[in-house]
């Protein structure tokens, strides 16, 4: 398995998943509660621009889980590296 999968597209589902979940209602006033507002606006600067950037790539043609071999699947698996 290791050979053409490493956890990277695992990851970046389930990265997919929490950005949905964060934009339910009461998400951010549920961050800014638990952490306090200070540790609670500083992970919200960081994650609204992590989501954005996912949901980006969810929108364009060439998302991470498309297999459409447009990309370096065509050399040999998202794990191989050319030397």
């Amino acid at each position: 398995m290791g050979v053409t999968r490493n956890g990277a597209r695992t990851f970046l589902n389930l990265l997919r998943k929490i950005c949905q979940l964060s934009h339910l209602p009461g998400f951010q006033t549920g961050i800014v509660t638990i952490l306090g507002d200070d540790l609670g606006e500083s992970l919200l600067g960081l994650w609204n621009p992590l989501c954005a950037l996912v949901d980006t790539m969810i929108a364009s043609d060439d998302f991470f889980n498309r297999k459409d071999n447009t990309g370096p699947s065509d050399l040999g698996g998202e794990d191989t590296s050319i030397s």
